[in-house]
């Protein structure tokens, strides 16, 4: 088999704009250990013609396909429809998701119905992959390359069918798809990567630096992945260039300096949570602005209550006076979002849970409410230790939701430089 593969993603809540689609990313992501790469992700509408017609035309150029959605038991579900024009056959009900069914229906005292039975069918022509952490159940499928429009190429075509729910999605990949997968004999080419996490600097900015080391070279790629405050940077070898590589990544950590948090795939909050249980420090949050996401982006990390005792959603003045013990003085003469209010509000909760650290932030997310003094955007930073206080400030001119969002990046990344001494 050809190690390219496709996607087939179905449902018209995806072309809505109601819906995100990470199906390709995740996808894309999980099948690299096996040597498999990621060459088209197809978006199609509930429609059953539009679905068989992509999933033919991926058929054609690839020897895997993914397709993910249409599976529940209601009118717009048409994925098993769509590939029974493809392979033929029928439906029948797949026992073991029938009986899981039966389990969590009989678990929340309601009764079985035909349309939550429906979610239970699978082809007669495939074997049906069992769904850990839902109902509807998966579908692998194996067809010759005559029934995909007499292709020339006679390997045999797989087709992997998940369910639409991302987490539904995940587990039926890993627990159903990787083990077949791993079978497959497939054609493994397994690049070398070495990843740095960075935050602080922007895309440009470090491509200028790593240009100036001589990178990329003809056998090093590098790749950029930009999220909102942080850019993944990726060099990729061929494995007989492990040397280089190897050579190689640490001058590029040097170049990018202090704004390299990590050398693996994971967040700035997981970071500074690994920061802090290996200093054995901790941490409590006030914050006003960014309304509790930074202790949400916090405790989404497992263990986290070793380090960060918890915080305060000091939104209103009052709650600042009340809450953090700022003096009220202090909000009429500076005003709410000033580097005056933001050290009180840290230094407040520091004394209030017995931290190591106070992290605060207050400032304008918007739309309204900003002034030519303190436009919109305006947020000030402080952290709070035994040491000190420091504060910064930083204008974000951009939508509410994305203030929040780089002000609580910048936050924990105020807190990780300090924890790192940079």
């Amino acid at each position: 088999m050809k190690s390219d593969v496709e996607l087939v993603s179905t449902g018209s809540e995806l072309l809505s704009g109601r819906t995100v689609n990470t199906h390709a990313q995740t996808l894309a992501d999980k099948i690299r250990p096996f040597g498999l790469r990621l060459t088209r992700d197809t978006t199609v509408g509930d429609d059953l013609a539009a679905i068989a017609d992509c999933v033919r035309s991926a058929l054609a150029r690839v020897d895997i396909v993914f397709v993910s959605g249409g599976l529940g038991g209601t009118s717009d579900d048409l994925t098993r429809d769509a590939l029974i024009q493809i392979v033929g056959g029928g439906l029948v009900q797949y026992p073991a998701a029938l009986a899981a069914l039966e389990r969590r229906y009989a678990a929340m005292g309601r009764p079985v119905t035909d349309v939550a039975r429906r979610q239970t069918l699978i082809l007669d022509r495939g074997e049906g992959l069992l769904n850990p952490v839902g109902l509807a159940p998966g579908m692998a499928i194996e067809l010759s390359a005559a029934l995909v429009g007499g292709v020339s190429n006679p390997a045999k075509k797989m087709i992997f069918v998940l369910p639409g729910p991302p987490r539904e999605f995940v587990g039926v990949l890993e627990k159903e798809i990787f083990p077949r997968l791993g079978k497959m004999g497939l054609p493994v080419f397994q690049a070398l990567e070495n990843l740095l996490e960075c935050t602080g600097l922007g895309e440009t900015e470090i491509a200028e630096r790593l240009e100036k080391i001589g990178l990329p070279t003809p056998e090093i790629e590098v790749g950029y992945c930009a999220a909102m405050g942080q850019i993944e940077v990726r060099l990729t070898v061929a494995p007989e260039h492990a040397a280089l590589l190897a050579e190689k990544t640490p001058a590029a950590r040097a170049a990018l300096g202090a704004a390299v948090y990590a050398e693996s795939r994971i967040g700035l909050e997981e970071a500074v949570g690994r920061l802090l249980a290996v200093q054995k420090k901790t941490l409590a949050t006030a914050e006003s602005c960014t309304g509790g996401l930074i202790g949400h982006r916090l405790t989404q990390i497992p263990g986290s209550s070793a380090y960060f005792l918890g915080g305060v959603i000091a939104y209103a003045n009052a709650s600042k006076v009340r809450d953090l013990a700022v003096p009220q003085a202090l909000i009429e003469k500076h005003g709410a979002v000033s580097e005056e209010v933001a050290r009180a509000m840290a230094e407040g909760v520091r004394a209030r849970f017995g931290a190591d650290f106070g992290l605060a932030t207050t400032g304008i997310a918007g739309p309204e409410g900003g002034s030519a003094a303190k436009p919109v955007g305006t947020v000030w930073f402080a952290l709070a230790a035994a040491a000190g206080t420091s504060a910064k400030h930083r204008c974000f001119p951009t939508t509410r939701e994305n203030v929040k969002l780089w002000s609580s990046q910048l936050a924990l990344d105020l807190l990780r430089r300090r924890l790192q001494g940079v």
